[in-house]
C-alpha cells in the first residue's frame, strides 16, 4: 500500500471544500484530515494536525492564502497547491514555492495533474517547490487569452492585453505601453512576443512597432504607400515597407466590415 498523504483543505467557501475533499477521497493514497474556512484558524490547524499538504485557496477572510503560505515555514511546512478562481495571483503564488495553481472551476484531469507533482515531491523527500514557471503562465494564458506574462525585473506581471496600446522594440528590448500612461521595458524580441498574443488583436506594422488594434483612433494614407496609424491617446506611427501587405490586409478587412 502506497505511503499516505495527508491532507487539509482550506477555503471560506464550504462547497468549495466538499469539492476538493470529493475529489480527495478517489485517491487511496490521501488521507483527510482536517479542513478550514480562513486563514488564522487554517494557521493554527497546520500546526497542530501537520498535514503533508494542503489545498489552500487565495482570499479568505482573516488572512490570505498567500499571507499563510508565506507564514508556514519550518522542518514541517507542507507541500501546498493553490485553489482559486482568480488567476492574477500565480506569480505571487509561484514565490510562496506552491506545488501547483489550480483555476477555479478544474476538473478531475487537472487536480489528479497536480497530484502527480505533489507524489513526485514526497516520494523522493524533495522540499516543496514550484513547477517551472513558464509552463505555469503557459497554462494561465490558456485559460485566459487576454492576459500576457512578461518579466519585469526580477518577477513576471500578467498584463491585460486589452490595456497595452503599443510595443516598441529597441534592440533585444520591447518597451511595452499601457492605457494610462505606464510603460514597461521588458529583455524580448518583437517575433517572440509577436507569437504569444492572439491573432487578429494587434497589428505589426513596422519591425519596431506593434500596435493593440483597440486602440486605433485612425488610419489614413501616407506617403510611398504606407500608412498613419493614430492612437486614441493621440500617438502617431508610420507603417513600414516590410509591413505593406499585412497593413494593407487589415484596411481592407476593416473597410469590408458593415
Amino acid at each position: 500500500m502506497p505511503e499516505l498523504i495527508r491532507v487539509m483543505v482550506v477555503d471560506d467557501e464550504p462547497p468549495a471544500r466538499n469539492r476538493i475533499k470529493s475529489l480527495i477521497k478517489e485517491h487511496a493514497d490521501l488521507m483527510l484530515v482536517g479542513e478550514s474556512g480562513d486563514g488564522v484558524d487554517a494557521l493554527h490547524k497546520v500546526e497542530e494536525l501537520a498535514p503533508d499538504l494542503v489545498f489552500l485557496d487565495i482570499r479568505m477572510p482573516g488572512m490570505t492564502g498567500l499571507d499563510l503560505g508565506r507564514a508556514l515555514r519550518g522542518d514541517r511546512r507542507p507541500y501546498i497547491v493553490f485553489t482559486t478562481a482568480y488567476d492574477e495571483y500565480a506569480v505571487d503564488a509561484f514565490t510562496v514555492d506552491a506545488v501547483d495553481y489550480l483555476v477555479k472551476p478544474f476538473d478531475k484531469a487537472r487536480f489528479r495533474e497536480a497530484l502527480g507533482r505533489v507524489r513526485s515531491r514526497f516520494a523522493t523527500g524533495l522540499p516543496p517547490a514550484a513547477p517551472e514557471l513558464g509552463k505555469l503562465l503557459e497554462r494561465l494564458a490558456a485559460q485566459g487569452p487576454e492576459r500576457l506574462a512578461v518579466k519585469d525585473g526580477t518577477r513576471l506581471r500578467l498584463l491585460d492585453l486589452p490595456e497595452i496600446t503599443y510595443v516598441q522594440a529597441d534592440g533585444d528590448y520591447l518597451d511595452i505601453h499601457m492605457a494610462g500612461g505606464e510603460h514597461l521595458l521588458v529583455r524580448e524580441r518583437m517575433g517572440g512576443l509577436e507569437q504569444r498574443i492572439p491573432a487578429g488583436s494587434f497589428v505589426r506594422i513596422s519591425r519596431s512597432v506593434m500596435l493593440n488594434i483597440r486602440h486605433v483612433s485612425e488610419i489614413r494614407p501616407g506617403e510611398r504607400a504606407n500608412y498613419v496609424f493614430s492612437l486614441k491617446s493621440g500617438e502617431r506611427f508610420v507603417s513600414g515597407t516590410t509591413y505593406r501587405g499585412t497593413v494593407r490586409s487589415l484596411v481592407e478587412r476593416i473597410r469590408a466590415q458593415p
